[in-house]
C-alpha cells in the first residue's frame, strides 16, 4: 500500500517536477527504515525522582549554608543550588580544573566516599576572609600552604553537619571528614564509566562569585533509592507540623543541657578572726536543726526543698517539695 503524502510533501513534488529536477524526496518508509546507533554508556541510570529529590535537599543545605558561614567569616555569604546532573565520573574528572580542592567525606547509611570539590577561587576567597583580607578575585592560583589547608579542613568540618540537617528529613545520615586531597589520583570514588549526580552550588562572598561541587555515585545512593521519592517526601513533610517539629528539636536541645543544683544545709555568720583560726575538730552553729529541710539552688533560683540522707552508702538529698513562687518567676 502507497503511502499517503503530507500537503508538504506535495508541494515538493510539484516543484521539483516544474522546475524539471529530479524528485528526490524520501518516503516514510525510507524514514522508519533508519537505525541510529545507541550509545549506553551514556544511558541515564540515576532516575529523574532522584535527581529532583537530591535538588530539594541540597537547596535546604544552601540556605543552611549561606547562615553558617557568613558567621565564620564574618561577611556577607549567599549560596545557592545552580544546577542538577548527571554524568560519567569520567566526564566530570575531566572539567576539574587545577589547584581544586577534593574533600572525601562518609554519609552513612551512603555507600561509599562522597566528593566534594571545592574550586581554587573559592579556597582562596575563604582563606582572604578568615585572615583579614579582601575577597578578591585572585588572578592565578597558587599552591596551598600547610597553614591554608589546616585552615580550609577547620572550616570544612564546621560545614560538614548542615549536610545531615539537610538529609534529616530522608535519611537519617552521620557525616564525617575522611580525607583532603589536591591530586585527582587519590580521590577517585567510582569507576571512570559509572553514573554520578552532581550537584552544583554557587557561593557568593561579598561580591566574588565561585562554585563548588557534590559527586554522589549511583553505587552509594542504591541503599536510600527508595526514600529518595518525592511523593514520600511530600507525605513525611505533611504529616509533621512545622510547629511541632522545632518543638522537639528544641526540647532535645534541652533535654541534654547540663543543670549545676547545689544543696544549702544551712547559713551563719563569721567574723573574719573567727573564720582565720578555724582548726581541724572545729565546730560551727548552724541556724537550722538537723531535721529541717534543705534548700535546693538551681543556678542562683531557690527552686526545691530536700531532706539530707544516704543512699547506697553515699549522701543524697531526697526532693520533697518545689518553690512555686521561684516556678513563677523564671
Amino acid at each position: 500500500m502507497a503511502d499517503i503524502l503530507s500537503q508538504n510533501e506535495i508541494d515538493q513534488l510539484l516543484l521539483a517536477l516544474t522546475s524539471g529536477e529530479e524528485p528526490t524526496l524520501e518516503s516514510k518508509t525510507e524514514k522508519r527504515g533508519r537505525i541510529r546507533n545507541y550509545d549506553f554508556r551514556t544511558a541515564n541510570r540515576i532516575p529523574r525522582d532522584q535527581i529532583r529529590t537530591l535538588g530539594h535537599v541540597f537547596e535546604t543545605y544552601a540556605r543552611l549554608l549561606s547562615t553558617r558561614l557568613t558567621g565564620i567569616l564574618g561577611t556577607f555569604c549567599d549560596c545557592v543550588l545552580a544546577s542538577v546532573e548527571e554524568q560519567t565520573h569520567y566526564e566530570f574528572t575531566n572539567s576539574i580544573a587545577a589547584q581544586s580542592l577534593l574533600v572525601l567525606i562518609r554519609m552513612p547509611p551512603l555507600q561509599g566516599p562522597i566528593l566534594l570539590r571545592i574550586s581554587p577561587e573559592m579556597a582562596n576567597m575563604v582563606i582572604e576572609s578568615i585572615l583579614g583580607g579582601t575577597c578578591v578575585q585572585s588572578p592565578e592560583a597558587r599552591p596551598y600552604t600547610e597553614i591554608d589547608l589546616a585552615i580550609l579542613e577547620r572550616i570544612i568540618r564546621q560545614i560538614l553537619p548542615l549536610i545531615d540537617e539537610s538529609w534529616e528529613k530522608i535519611v537519617k545520615t552521620e557525616t564525617r571528614f575522611d580525607a583532603l586531597e589536591t591530586s585527582l589520583q587519590y580521590a577517585q570514588i567510582a569507576p571512570p564509566s559509572e553514573a554520578i549526580a552532581i550537584l552544583t552550588l554557587k557561593l557568593t562572598i561579598g561580591e566574588v562569585e565561585s562554585l563548588f561541587n557534590f559527586c554522589l555515585p549511583q553505587i552509594a545512593l542504591e541503599p536510600v533509592a527508595k526514600s529518595l521519592n518525592t511523593s514520600l517526601l511530600a507525605s513525611r513533610g505533611a504529616k509533621v507540623p512545622v510547629q511541632n517539629s522545632c518543638q522537639d528539636v528544641l526540647l532535645q536541645s534541652l533535654a541534654m543541657t547540663p543543670v549545676t543544683i547545689k544543696g544549702i544545709l544551712s547559713e551563719t555568720t563569721l567574723t573574719v578572726r573567727d573564720l582565720v583560726n578555724l582548726q581541724v575538730g572545729d565546730v560551727i552553729h548552724l541556724d537550722n536543726r538537723v531535721g529541717d529541710p534543705i534548700q535546693l539552688n538551681i543556678g542562683h533560683i531557690p527552686r526545691l526543698s530536700g531532706i539530707l540522707g544516704t543512699k547506697n552508702r553515699r549522701y543524697a538529698i531526697k526532693i520533697t517539695g518545689i518553690n512555686e513562687e521561684a516556678a513563677a518567676h523564671v
